[in-house]
């Protein structure tokens, strides 16, 4: 029994034991079981979050990736604009580049709007010229006439030249006859005739010479002189081409004369009216005559009016000194020196072209007083230049009378002028300046001033016995001084802004121009110092007594400074 209740007993200890093992084994297992869920919750948890980190990175990687690109394409267009700003830097450069070969060649900025294409070249390929130099200062053309297919004659007021295009001279001819007076300001050739007809100014007549060739040079042989027919002062003369009629543009008589040839001589035909009458040509039966304000055209036959015009294209004439055939087209080929520029025109005065400018350099014109054109080119007389300017088609070419000019400025084309800067004769585009108690600006041939006062510039042998005359003028300043220069004189005049003192100074040199505050003159710049330090001053009781007085609004400038500082109004300012 004790053996039953004990193996009992152990039997209930083992099956105890078993269920004890066996519960822990299944709170173990449901534990682990429990456990096992948790970790499997966390680990898919952790997965969940791994995926959604994943997911978060390889969205954030594509973010990266499109930020990448969209840097990458920022970086592209960056480097596009780069190539497009170097591509534009470089086009913009080329076009400067081309526009400054343009303006220094060419000169196309300042007559585009004229004539709608480039101006030609006026610099050219210079070209000296031998021959003897004048005691008067430089050559100074005004007039010409194409004798050979290379030989020109020139006249200037003083002389008539050969000019031999080929071998680059132009020697001074004698007449063989003493006459009253020389000052030939025409020449004419015509080849009916084979004579040389010559407008003889101060003489009042017109000489008739053949051109004689030696073994020692040449000479002119004087075969008529047409005097007492009523010429006073003749600027230009032209002969038809069947030798008919001659035309003569009587300047002193501000008149047109026409002359018919009768049993060998010279009969007046008609004269009709033309101030300062200047240029002529005859075309066929029609006579073509320019001068101060206008170019007119007549008839041959009566001297009736056919036309008439005050103008080149829009802008007024100014002074046309000459008007010639348009060998090349038939029509007309001329020029205005105040205004510096050189025109085409058809026989009813439709403008064709236009361009030229007065101003320093080359790259302008200085008073050109006469244009011609025949088959091979366009020849100017850039009278102050002291150079003949022949324009081919292809180059253009500098016949220079005088020494080397301007060489010291390289762009030469930043000097070129509008020649529209004009109004009437008052350079429009100058600065003012005080001067007298008068604002004034500079003019042709004069001083401006606000109150419509013209003050004259000097005249032949007004300043200090020189003779030269002032034509285009320019004022240029300093504190202490103005200087005031023009293209047709060696002299400049002096005005001291602090004590109303004036005088002049020879410069040595024609073709100067004001710039600021130099003067610059194709030799070289000079500042207004070392002029005022070689300047002598003028006595303002000796230039009161000077002749001449006022004229309408106009008075000579050294009269009226001389009346000037000698008022009370004015004593602060007196010299």
């Amino acid at each position: 029994m004790v053996r039953f209740w004990s193996a009992q007993s152990s039997w209930f200890c083992s099956r105890k034991k078993f269920w004890t093992v066996t519960n822990l084994l299944a709170e173990t297992l449901l534990f682990s079981g429990q456990r096992t869920a948790i970790i499997i919750s966390r680990l898919e948890a952790q997965e969940q979050t791994a995926n959604k980190q994943e997911q978060t990175a390889s969205k954030q990687e594509q973010v990266a990736s499109k930020q990448e690109q969209a840097a990458s394409r920022q970086e592209q267009i960056a480097n596009k604009q780069d190539e497009a700003a170097s591509k534009l830097e470089q086009a913009a450069s080329q076009l400067e580049q081309t526009a400054n070969k343009l303006r220094a060649d060419i000169g196309a900025v300042i007559d585009r709007q004229d004539r709608g294409q480039p101006a030609p070249d006026l610099q050219g390929n210079l070209i000296q010229v031998s021959l003897p130099q004048s005691e008067y200062g430089p050559m100074t053309p005004v007039s010409m006439t194409k004798i050979s297919p290379r030989e020109f004659l020139i006249a200037n007021y003083r002389d008539v030249y050969l000019f031999d295009q080929d071998q680059r001279t132009a020697v001074p001819l004698e007449i063989d006859v003493e006459l009253p007076v020389w000052s030939p300001t025409a020449v004419f050739y015509s080849a009916f005739y084979d004579r040389i007809f010559i407008a003889n100014y101060v003489g009042g007549d017109i000489i008739v010479a053949r051109l004689e060739r030696t073994p020692s040079g040449a000479k002119l042989h004087l075969t008529e002189r047409i005097a007492d027919v009523g010429i006073k002062g003749a600027e230009g003369v032209a002969i038809s081409r069947g030798g008919r009629f001659m035309g003569v543009a009587d300047y002193d008589g501000n008149v047109v004369s026409m002359f018919e040839r009768v049993d060998d001589k010279w009969i007046l035909r008609w004269k009709r009216d033309l101030l300062a009458s200047h240029g002529i040509t005859i075309i066929g039966d029609e006579v073509f005559a320019s001068g101060q304000g206008s170019i007119v055209k007549l008839s041959i036959e009566t001297g009736q009016e056919l036309a008439w015009t005050a103008n080149i294209g829009s802008r007024p004439i100014q002074f046309a000194t000459c008007i010639n055939e348009d060998e090349s087209t038939g029509d007309l080929i001329g020029s205005d020196p105040m205004s510096g520029v050189v025109f085409t025109m058809t026989k009813g005065f439709q403008l064709k072209d236009v361009f030229g400018a007065n101003g320093p350099t080359h790259a302008n014109l200085s008073a050109p007083f006469c244009a011609y054109r025949d088959k091979d080119a366009v020849y100017i007389l850039s009278t102050y230049q002291d150079r003949l300017v022949a324009i081919s088609e292809t180059v253009t070419t500098s016949f220079e009378f005088g020494y080397p000019r301007w060489n010291y400025i390289a762009d030469q084309s930043r000097f070129r002028y509008p020649s529209v800067m004009s109004r009437g004769s008052v350079q429009f585009d100058a600065p003012s300046y005080r001067m007298f108690d008068k604002t004034v600006r500079a003019a042709y041939g004069a001083l401006a001033a606000s109150d419509g006062t013209l003050l004259m510039m000097p005249a032949r042998g007004d300043l200090f016995g020189d003779e030269s005359t002032f034509y285009a003028t320019g004022i240029a300043s300093d504190p202490n001084w103005l200087a005031i220069v023009s293209n047709s004189s060696p002299k400049a005049v002096l005005y001291n802004r602090k004590t109303g003192a004036l005088g002049g100074v020879t410069i040595g040199e024609w073709d100067c121009w004001a710039q600021a505050s130099e003067i610059l003159c194709p030799s070289r710049r000079y500042s207004i110092g070392e002029l005022s330090a070689a300047a002598g001053m003028l006595d303002r009781e000796e230039e009161a007594k000077m002749a001449g007085g006022w004229v309408g609004s106009a008075i000579p400038l050294l009269k009226y400074w001389a009346e000037w500082a000698s008022t009370p109004r004015s004593a602060e300012a007196r010299p």
